[in-house]
């Protein structure tokens, strides 16, 4: 009995040294998610687009342009849009409006657009076209330029009261999912 006791336990610590020397192995799963990003440089500030002086004698339309950089991260499906504005009675397809805060009666007509001829007004993501694009990547070396045209139309000038005219719009990067 004492020889089979000394047998089974040189089997077991046998097989406990085996097991000691055996090599395991366990994977790692590593990931990231990167998740669809955009930004507007210089966001926090607002962009500014100042028609200037009107000159009302003559019905002259004046024309300004602003632009601005925005990165999506790269494949991000984006919609570039401008808002109707915050004056009631705007179009976005057909003339916008500023108004002067003492009379705001007779506000005068303008239009943002998407080409320096004014020929396709920016939208407002029902009435008119928006851009659509596609990021292409987060560093500063994709940083993509759109160009924001102008023309105030000088007739809608011309019965304006004396001060100044103002309307804020809000530019936005909306993802597409």
């Amino acid at each position: 009995m004492k020889h089979r006791l000394l047998a089974v336990l040189a089997v077991f610590a046998m097989f406990t040294a085996m097991d000691a020397n055996a090599q395991a192995s366990q994977n790692i799963n590593v990931q990231a998610t990167v998740n669809p990003t955009c930004v507007i440089t210089g966001s926090g500030t607002d962009l500014e687009f100042n028609f200037g002086v009107v000159d009302v004698t003559g019905g002259s339309n004046s024309f300004e342009n602003a632009s601005f950089t925005w990165r999506c991260s790269n494949g991000t499906a984006v919609e570039i849009e401008l808002d109707a504005g915050d004056n009631a009675d705007s179009n976005p397809a057909s003339a916008r409006k500023l108004v002067n805060d003492v009379d705001p009666d007779t506000p005068i007509d303008y239009l943002l657009c998407q080409d320096e001829a004014c020929t396709t007004p920016w939208g407002d993501g029902t009435t008119a076209a928006d851009i659509a694009a596609t990021g292409t990547g987060m560093s500063a070396l994709n940083a993509q330029t759109v160009v924001i045209w102008g023309t105030l139309f000088g007739a809608s000038a011309q019965d304006a009261n004396p001060g100044t005219y103002q309307e804020t719009v809000v530019l936005s990067l909306n993802i597409i999912p």
